[in-house]
């Protein structure tokens, strides 16, 4: 019996390493690029009006994550002021919300918002007066 000849069997060889090879890289591949659902706020601008002893916020949020994010509330500072809301926002959109607030804030002062949601809360925007 003869034995396979070197070129054929160097052929061989390296035609499993490359076919091994491919299979490793495409199971790697796969799963790092597995998608993490994650939702993330971000304040686009923020807005209040103070009239007649009651104020109107109009906060714009957008959703840059994968997944729906629920607004729970908006915190306003300094006055350490809560307001609970409830809404979703999807993926990729933006929303303008209004609240009202029974109460007038000092239109003088710097005032913050910060958006709380079902993952956590946005930094601190401020808040411009509208006149």
């Amino acid at each position: 019996m003869k034995a396979i000849s070197p070129l054929i069997g160097a052929a061989l060889l390296l035609i499993i390493t490359v076919a091994g090879g491919l299979v490793v890289y495409n199971y790697v591949m796969n799963t790092l690029q597995a998608p993490q659902q994650f939702s993330s706020l971000t304040v686009l601008s923020a807005k209040m009006y103070v009239d007649n002893g009651q104020t109107i916020l109009n906060v714009k949020a957008t959703n840059i994550g994968t997944t729906s994010a629920k607004i729970t509330g908006v915190r306003i500072m300094p006055d350490n002021l809560s307001v609970s809301a409830n809404i979703t926002i999807d993926p990729g959109v933006t929303k303008s919300i209004n609240l009202l607030i029974n109460k007038p804030l000092d239109p003088s002062i710097n005032h913050y918002v910060i958006v709380e949601y079902n993952d956590g809360e946005t930094e601190p925007v401020m808040i411009n007066v509208i006149k």
